[in-house]
């Protein structure tokens, strides 16, 4: 008698943990987040948008790699990052080699229909001098100004490069976009060093997750002065 009880307790502590670290078990408490928020800490949802693909290649890197497949590459890293947080909900604009034409604005309405309230927008720069390097956040609105030295801060922390600063510039994925939203120039894909190191696996997993830690760090300073 003591053995079944003993065994059944077993199988009722196993099926809890499992429940708990489950994925279904991650998109329920989401549910529940948005259910209940106005009960607790409001649930942001987040648009990353990796930048051109399909025909539109972008910059093409010192070593012939093109833009459209870091910007993917990374993306994907850090979608992985946002669906563990319980307090944010995060869509793409591309998950693969899509084109998304500029022409139709195209980005900034999958982000409206998503009911975005951040847009990031993930790119590797370029220029004509292959020694220009460095990382430079873009905004265009005043309300995107402080996320965008938010991510910025973490931003540089993690490349490592020359910091360019926070600058406004009327790119259409910033100045159409009605909620806060910025651009991320992660790095220059001419400059070999650069390159080199943007195209680095565990190089992106760590400009993921301080792209995370900004993320999070803005939206807690939101929920502070609200």
């Amino acid at each position: 008698m003591r053995k079944t009880i003993l065994l059944m307790i077993i199988f009722a502590v196993a099926a809890i943990l499992y429940s708990c670290g489950s994925p279904k078990a991650a998109d329920q408490k989401k549910g529940a987040a948005r259910e209940e928020g106005h009960k607790g800490p409001k649930m942001y949802t987040v648009v990353i948008d990796p930048g051109h693909g399909g025909r539109d290649k972008g910059a093409t890197g010192a070593s012939g790699a093109y833009e459209k497949d870091f910007t993917l590459q990374l993306s994907k890293k850090l979608m992985k990052l946002l669906e563990k947080e319980e307090l944010i909900e995060a869509y793409m604009t591309r998950s693969d080699d899509s084109f998304i034409s500029s022409v139709d604005r195209e980005r900034v309405k999958i982000a409206s229909d998503k009911g975005a309230d951040l847009l990031l927008s993930i790119h590797g720069n370029t220029y004509t001098d292959a020694k220009v390097s460095g990382t430079e956040t873009y905004y265009f609105t005043e309300q995107s100004r402080t996320l965008a030295e938010v991510i910025h801060k973490h931003a540089v922390k993690a490349t490592g490069f020359r910091d360019r600063g926070v600058k406004v510039e009327d790119f259409f994925i910033i100045k159409d976009a009605p909620m806060p939203s910025v651009l991320l120039e992660l790095g220059y894909l001419t400059n070999p060093q650069n390159e080199a190191q943007l195209l680095k696996e565990e190089v992106q997993n760590e400009i993921a997750k301080a792209i995370v830690t900004g993320l999070k760090e803005y939206m807690q300073a939101a929920r502070s002065n609200s």
